[in-house]
């Protein structure tokens, strides 16, 4: 029997060790190193912080020995000349510095919120937020003060202007981005957020008819906003006045944007075989006003297609109610599910399929419901068309037509129809056709 050498044994082990030593000093150096890191990172974090809190010391001094009638931002109510935003360099690093200024209706007077000099004091914010390695983000410095002034309050602050942001439920939106600008003298050019309560209250604001442009925005959320004459003639949130001493208050509604994923097919007899692209419109219920005849102006009307697929999502709806229709000489609807109809709650993914069929002059789209307005499968539609009349089923729950019934290629006429499903009374009536028709047939329970 043959045995290794021994000093080929010694110089395996040496191998080994020299690799485990190696491998121990890379862990060890590499927690020093993280070590050392974290600790340059902290000290760098620190120093910015302290130089940004002296910097938001100086800025808050620096106003308070300012007359009380210069204490305001430019374009800001109230009005003065400080900017709203600053960018410094100090120490080698760039801060950003924000003053928001805004007129306090203190409740000790005991007369809010019918004061009518709702102009006690002045309220000042000051942020300072830094970039580089150890970037504030959103932990920037914030210091806020109080300044009043000498005397009593007086009526050179103008009106109030309050400003109410609601979800779809009623609930106040907290931290929603308000911007506001008007032509006044000197103009306004505000961006602020709303609070808890989600309002912002802004007394002071000077006097203007129809300038105040207001709009609504929060990330990931809808919009609202002020509209002009000239953009819509008689909008429902027209641009807003300013009186002096009197209050202008205004609510806006936003919620969580949704998606919808819509899917078009061919028509039953094709299987419902994926189908694109189709034209189509989609129109919400919301108005944003009517037009000199009165004719409503839609916040959401759009003309729409589905890719070569038949694939169309939409990332960022707004809760609504929406039809989806088609006109002209693109394809008819012979289903849709869960409905032409679609009602769009907030922060939601709602998928819709949508079968067509080739576009005929005039064509009957029925849908059957029961008394709770359930959809109803299985339904057997006959129409009394000649030479033979036509008899359709309606789809299950999983078809682009459940629960409807689709007849092409009529004529502009009158038709009897019958309707049967089991579990409920057989319906009989007549139904005029004339164009893309579209009924709802309810069917009473036996």
């Amino acid at each position: 029997m043959h045995y290794p050498a021994f000093g080929n044994q010694t110089k395996g082990q040496t191998i080994i060790s020299t690799l485990i030593g190696i491998a121990v000093f890379l862990i060890l150096a590499n927690a020093l190193f993280t070590l050392v890191r974290g600790s340059f990172s902290i000290l760098s974090f620190n120093r910015a912080r302290i130089t940004a809190r002296h910097l938001a010391q100086e800025k808050v001094e620096f106003m308070r020995n300012l007359p009380y009638d210069d204490v305001g931002t430019t374009g800001g109510i109230p009005s003065g000349t400080l900017a709203q935003q600053e960018k410094i360099t100090r120490n080698g690093l760039s801060f950003t510095i924000d003053t928001d200024i805004i007129y306090i209706d203190d409740p000790f007077d005991g007369i809010v919120p019918n004061d009518l000099l709702p102009t006690d004091y002045k309220r000042v914010r000051v942020a300072v937020s830094w970039g580089g390695i150890t970037a504030s983000r959103d932990n920037p410095i914030i210091l806020v003060t109080d300044i009043s002034p000498k005397g009593v309050e007086s009526t050179a602050g103008g009106g109030t202007l309050s400003i109410f942001v609601i979800d779809a439920n009623g609930q106040p939106v907290a931290d929603a981005d308000v911007l506001i600008t008007a032509a006044t003298t000197p103009a306004v050019n505000l961006s602020l957020q709303t609070g808890d309560n989600g309002r912002l209250i802004l007394p002071g604001a000077p006097k203007c008819t129809a300038c105040y442009h207001v709009s609504i925005s929060k990330s990931g959320y809808s919009s609202d906003r002020t509209y002009g004459t000239n953009e819509i003639a008689n909008p429902t949130k027209p641009h807003l006045t300013i009186l002096t001493g009197k209050l202008t208050e205004v609510a806006f509604s936003i919620d969580k944007l949704s998606t919808l994923a819509i899917h078009t097919t061919d028509n039953r007899a094709s299987g419902f075989l994926a189908k694109g692209p189709i034209s189509f419109s989609m129109r919400g219920a919301k108005t944003i006003g009517t037009t000199t005849n009165g004719t409503p102006v839609y916040k959401y009307d759009q003309t729409l297609s589905t890719d070569s697929s038949g694939d169309l999502t939409l990332g960022t709806l707004e809760w609504d109610n929406y039809q989806v229709t088609t006109s002209g000489t693109n394809p008819d609807i012979s289903g849709a599910n869960p409905s032409s109809t679609l009602t769009i709650s907030p922060n939601t993914n709602t998928t819709f399929t949508m079968a067509t069929d080739t576009h005929s002059t005039n064509s009957l789209f029925l849908t059957f419901v029961s008394n709770s307005q359930q959809k109803i499968a299985s339904v057997s539609a006959t129409l009394n068309t000649t030479p033979t009349a036509r008899t359709v089923l309606s789809g299950q729950s999983t078809d682009p037509d459940f629960g409807q019934a689709f007849f092409s290629s009529l004529n502009a006429t009158t038709y009897q129809l019958t309707a049967s499903a089991s579990g409920y009374i057989n319906y009989t009536g007549n139904i005029s056709v004339s164009g893309r028709t579209q009924q709802t047939i309810i069917l009473t329970g036996q």
